[in-house]
């Protein structure tokens, strides 16, 4: 070949190949809830007319190359209408997005005449290799993290957009509603985070760790993001597992569609098979058999060589059984490590919740994390899981800087808008005072700096002997001192003018052990019976005693000295000295020296001075920190378990008893399967010891309106009392189980719940002679006198209820008849009792 034929040859494929270049054709965009603006993964898009086109990624963008174009481009995707957009097919390169309406899935079990569902066969495949691909097989693992969480508000009513602070607001709204897109519905967004964190979980025995290196916070009403970064730092609480049988969500359980029972929770359709970043997978659709359980509908995608599961897109619709939720949607793309197992990469996650009244506004509450550089395998040392929820002390520290590196991928459009709009909103003073209203009520604390003002439930109350108490607290926080933590109350009643106070000083020695030590002193009036060591954490419960005739009321002058530390993960021990006094302001009389009977000398009051020692063990249970407080989020399906020790010395501090008292407490929930869930408490109680009858068991009785759960229902207070008993109360809710399947009934969305409570217990006859023939069974209008009877040992006293939760959402009505001691004293054969049940 001459030199002019290979100039000619070069000329022509040179020309060639600029056709060619001008004939690919790159389309790109973005798909995207129209009511809530968050992405689509995993949705089809394509050419009309045209065999050509691509998937989202998990951001729910796309973008594909093309030799020819059509006139208009297509997005489809289960759950969504699909949508068609005209596009110019002269041009070379254009972007075009896309906003979906959900729509109602149309989707129906597939009826296959000559065998089985081809689904069922995969998913007997998937059950089968969980233990190779199911990352709990790994003794280790850990990863960087990168999260991101934004609450919106939605939905937005033209008389919410009348009221003032709407109006104040109006023109950041307006500025913000341009970023929702031509088909989008507008969103506000009131709160956004990121966070930096690391992630450790060991196996054996089971530990998790998160530490939060970095946060960027920007929310109206937000004060200090540390306690908020902890909750959104993500793997500890959406950190979603869908090879186990449930998966847990709010305190409830949605079936897994690859546990266990996948076969009789859900139908399956098989799609085509698919590449998911280089895994050639099959593509399962699912629907739930009866959509108002507590499951899932979407799409998922199975590795066809190792049948792991690779993606997810799972949504819990409002037909489930779930309060103030319109949508729950989790998303989630798994990656393969060295040792088979697969890690979650990314995970979406939405809450869609729904307008409260007419004429207000709903909510959606966003999240998304980014993992990567995985290592496993290499567990630290148990004491370093210690603290399971850590803040890096530099964590809250703005630097622009480090984020315009940090992220894992950059801040879109939509988001650079949300940081802007909050910036100029809450500052807003109207909004500030709404936002300390709502604290108030949330917390019942009144925040100034570093000293807080509170509770305001128990700042008030009338009854018989007080006239109007009235109770001013605060207590200290991180702001004031890291370790040191004050508290303190004074307070007094119109009627007795009677001062009452408690002083309190904590030191925090370690959050990793929590070890705390203090010191506390108080002078008030309590009840027999309805003292706080008795009923507990119930606040409530405890604010409401203090109403009405306020019978068996005393004086209590009481020090106390204490150290507690947590000496393994799960397991704490506390110790206590006390001295406390029992002053009473009813008929209450005891012998000192019962063996001589009616000549027996008797007294009125007593001094005790005692020793206690408790260990807890609570395996697996979950704390953050806020501030110098932790929380518990969660705990494991296995009882929590505290025995307690508490020894008194005559003489000692002006002590008046020589006893012992032995107590073991235990807790537990967990789910039944498909029949709900239950929970109990099983209690135990002996003393050997000769006392005065309150210094025994008062078994904790109610008299008020409210369900109490550690209470008996249909006892009165302090009816009868104990030196050794054990007591079983036992709850089950059977969520939708029974209603669900009622039609006119299920869309109430009520919620069955079913009781038993049962109690033995006796007094021996010495404890019996202390108390007898100087408390007659008697009440005056001025003067109360209790016998303070015991229980027959062989008859249990028993009481059943049940009832109806999740009325408008936020009540529970119960009804409990006694079935036994019915001929004690006026019993209450029965009894309906209310209750504020927020729960999802």
């Amino acid at each position: 070949m001459n030199w002019s034929s290979r100039v000619f040859w070069a000329l022509l494929i040179l020309l060639l190949g600029v056709n060619c270049a001008e004939a690919q054709f790159v389309i790109k965009g973005r798909v995207t809830d129209a009511s809530n603006g968050d992405p689509v993964p995993f949705a089809s898009v394509g050419l009309v007319g045209v065999n050509l086109g691509t998937t989202t990624n998990f951001q729910g963008e796309y973008t594909f190359h093309s030799k020819v174009l059509t006139d208009s481009l297509f997005v489809s995707f289960v759950g969504y209408k699909k949508r068609v957009k005209f596009i110019d097919k002269k041009k070379a390169s254009q972007e075009v997005d896309f906003q979906l309406e959900p729509a109602q899935r149309s989707l129906q079990e597939v009826i296959v005449y000559s065998g089985e569902n081809p689904a069922f066969k995969i998913l007997r495949q998937v059950v089968k290799q969980r233990d190779n691909n199911d990352r709990n097989k790994l003794t280790a693992y850990e990863y960087d993290s990168y999260t991101k969480m934004e609450l919106d508000v939605d939905n937005i009513s033209d008389k919410l957009r009348n009221t003032k602070i709407m109006k104040e607001i109006e023109s950041s709204i307006k500025k913000f509603e341009k970023e929702a897109g031509e088909d989008g519905k507008p969103v506000i967004p009131t709160y956004i985070s990121e966070s930096i964190s690391k992630f450790y979980y060991r196996e054996s025995p089971k530990r998790k760790k998160e530490k939060i290196l970095k946060t960027n916070i920007k929310g109206v009403g937000v004060q200090d993001g540390g306690f908020i970064s902890q909750l959104v730092g993500g793997n500890l609480v959406a950190n979603y597992n869908f090879y186990q049988n449930y998966v847990p969500f709010f305190g409830k359980d949605f079936a897994s569609p690859i546990g266990d029972n996948w076969k009789g929770n859900y139908k399956y359709f098989l799609g085509d098979t698919v590449n998911v970043d280089g895994h050639i997978c099959y593509q399962l659709d699912f629907d739930p058999k009866n959509p108002q359980d507590l499951v899932f509908t979407g799409q998922m995608w199975i590795d066809t060589t190792s049948f792991a599961l690779v993606q997810i897109d799972a949504v819990i619709d409002k037909q489930a059984n779930l309060n103030f939720i319109d949508k729950i949607k989790i998303s989630q793309e798994l990656e393969q490590v060295a040792d088979g197992a697969w890690l979650p990469a990314k995970t979406r996650f939405l809450i869609d919740i729904e307008e409260l009244t007419k004429g207000s506004a709903g909510m959606l509450l966003k999240m998304y994390i980014s993992n990567k550089d995985f290592v496993i395998n290499q567990p630290k040392p148990l004491e370093f899981y210690d603290l399971t929820s850590e803040v890096a002390e530099d964590a809250k520290e703005p630097d622009p800087e480090f984020w315009k590196h940090a992220r894992y991928e950059p801040l879109s459009r939509q988001d650079l808008t949300a940081f802007a709009l909050i910036d100029s909103v809450k500052n807003l003073p109207i909004v500030r005072t709404y936002v300390e209203i709502a604290e108030i009520a949330l917390s019942g604390y009144k925040k100034f700096n570093d000293i807080e003002v509170g509770p305001y439930l128990s700042s008030f109350a009338v009854n018989r002997l007080e006239g109007a108490r009235f109770r001013l607290g605060f207590r200290t926080n991180s702001n004031f001192d890291k370790h040191w933590i004050l508290r303190g109350n004074v307070g007094f009643g119109t009627k007795d003018l009677v001062p009452k106070y408690s002083m309190e000083v904590n030191y925090l020695f370690s959050k990793a052990k929590w070890t705390v030590a203090g010191i506390r002193h108080s002078y008030d009036i309590e009840r027999v019976g309805l003292t706080p060591e008795l009923i507990g954490d119930n606040r409530l419960f405890y604010a409401f005693t203090r109403w009405g005739a306020f019978s068996g009321a005393f004086f209590r002058r009481e020090s106390e000295a204490f150290f507690s530390t947590e000496v393994t993960k799960g397991l704490s021990f506390t110790g206590q000295i006390n001295t406390r006094s029992f002053d009473p302001l009813f008929r209450f009389q005891y012998r000192l020296n019962p063996e001589l009977g009616n000549a027996s000398p008797v007294q009125d009051y007593y001094q005790e001075s005692f020793v206690t020692l408790e260990a807890r063990f609570a395996k697996g249970e979950t704390f953050i920190m806020n501030g110098n407080e932790r929380i518990t989020l969660s705990t494991k399906r296995i009882p929590v378990v505290t025995f307690r020790y508490q020894r008194g010395f005559k003489g000692f501090l002006g002590g008046d008893f020589d006893y012992e008292r032995f107590t073991l407490k235990a807790y537990q929930t967990f789910r039944l399967g498909t029949f709900g869930r239950s929970d109990y408490t099983l209690s135990m109680g002996y003393t050997p010891s000769n006392l005065p009858a309150p210094l025994l068991f008062p078994h904790l009785g109610n008299e008020t309106l409210f369900f109490v759960r550690s209470a008996f229902s249909t006892m009165n207070y302090f009816e009868f009392v104990s030196d050794q008993f054990v007591s079983l109360q036992y709850n089950h809710n059977f969520e939708g189980l029974l209603f669900n399947r009622l039609p006119l009934i299920k869309k109430l969305k009520w919620r069955f719940i079913a009781s038993g409570n049962l109690l033995w217990g006796s007094q021996r006859k010495e404890n019996r002679d202390i108390m007898k023939d100087v408390n007659n069974p008697l009440k005056s209008k001025f003067l109360d006198m209790y016998s303070f009877d015991s229980l027959n040992p062989n008859v249990p006293y028993a009481e059943v209820g049940y009832g109806i939760d999740n009325i408008f959402k936020l009540f529970r009505i119960q009804a409990f008849h006694r079935l036994t001691y019915m001929d004690h004293g006026s019993p209450k054969a029965y009894r309906l009792m209310a209750s504020v049940n927020f729960s999802f």
